[in-house]
């Protein structure tokens, strides 16, 4: 009877083993995958990209000089090609180790197989070796290929890295430039101001062409009746919006202005915005929300508020709670019933002119349900 049950038990440890070996392969858990490129080993190379050395300690790497051309103008060619593998069909994050030199010199162009080559960088991060995030996009299992061509001059770059990891941070190689979206229109081709989407009003980048190095420029917005523009984005969610912002002082006391998050299209979004009172160095501020025809107003409140002075607005979006910082005022939270995902845009409203500086989107990450970061 010993016997009997000693080989019973053995044979469901047997079954038990194999069982688990048969689920694990016929559905292996989702693993992360991080690709590296060497930036100094491209398959062909044309100038004005050289490999140099480039690194604080001799590191060799990919390299445009000062003074050779503005890629984004038109004005010089150049590009490097790298084949890179991909073993798993996801979505990969496209990362950059590289060094930018001002406004005026801080991205390349990144095209990777068929689809259309898109910035990597114009980033306010100068002279100093950090990664910096770029675009996602799907990417399937095999061979792909990448080509770096020519934006602007005077840049350096080690490494790119793929990674399917949402939260992953290249830490090991110091400073790390990490927001979702970042638009300071600094750069010679006014930023990433060619991926806004225009719905109405007039939306310019102060003089970007006229500008020398160093200078900043900034979004202006004028109204008559209604503005819009957008960075329309359906995946965003649980993310910090902050956006510098001045206003104008108009004759028109109805005019207003606001920033949109959880954007979805023109007619569907969320929308803080804010309206002078008479004789007073105050705003009234509302946090609204559009839905096609239908409008409800959240929460309202008030906040100190000068014309042709710059002012910070932080906007936190998290479950069911937003949380609106104006300058160095408390945080106004304000709980929501929905889950808020979408993009973000520049709201005008009247006769009124505005203008916007230093957009910065940045991921909330969580864990065991709790913030542990906001990049």
């Amino acid at each position: 009877m010993k016997m009997f049950i000693l080989k019973t038990l053995f044979l469901l440890t047997v079954a038990a083993t194999y069982l688990v070996s048969a689920l694990n392969f016929a559905a292996p858990a989702a693993s992360m995958q991080n690709i590296e490129i060497n930036a100094d080993k491209p398959l062909a190379i044309d100038w004005p990209f050289e490999i140099a050395v480039v690194g604080d300690e001799g590191e060799k790497g990919l390299r445009i000089g000062p003074n050779i051309g503005r890629g984004w103008c038109g004005e010089a060619g150049g590009q490097a090609d790298y084949k890179f593998y991909i073993p798993a069909d996801d979505q990969y994050t496209i990362w950059a180790y590289c060094l930018w030199f001002d406004e005026c010199s801080n991205a390349i162009f990144a095209k990777i197989d068929q689809y259309e080559k898109t910035i990597l960088g114009n980033d306010p991060l100068y002279n100093q070796w950090h990664w910096v995030r770029g675009f996602s996009l799907p990417l399937k299992k095999g061979t792909h290929s990448l080509q770096l061509s020519n934006h602007s001059d005077d840049v350096s770059l080690q490494k790119i890295l793929f990674t399917n990891s949402p939260l992953i941070e290249p830490q090991d190689c110091g400073v790390v430039f990490s927001d979702i979206f970042y638009d300071g229109f600094d750069g010679c081709d006014m930023g990433n101001f060619d991926l806004w989407e225009q719905n109405s009003g007039i939306w310019q980048v102060f003089d970007p062409l006229k500008k020398e190095r160093l200078e900043e420029n900034y979004l202006v917005g004028t109204s008559q009746q209604n503005a819009l523009i957008m960075m329309k984005n359906h995946e965003w969610s649980d993310y910090s919006l902050h956006v510098s912002v001045q206003t104008v002082k108009m004759p028109d006391l109805k005019a207003a202005t606001g920033i949109c998050f959880g954007l979805k299209n023109p007619s569907a979004y969320h929308l803080l915005k804010w309206r002078h009172m008479q004789n007073r160095d105050y705003v009234k501020m509302q946090v609204v929300y559009y839905a096609a025809e239908a409008v409800e107003t959240l929460h309202e409140f008030q906040s100190p508020w000068k014309h042709q002075e710059w002012h910070n607005i932080d906007i936190t979006v998290e479950s069911k709670n937003i949380l609106i910082k104006v300058d160095d005022q408390n945080p106004i939270a304000v709980p929501v019933s929905r889950k808020i995902i979408g993009g973000i845009g520049l709201w005008l409203q009247g006769d009124c002119t505005a203008y916007f500086d230093d957009i910065h989107v940045r991921q909330i990450l969580k864990t065991r349900g709790q913030n542990i970061d906001i990049r």
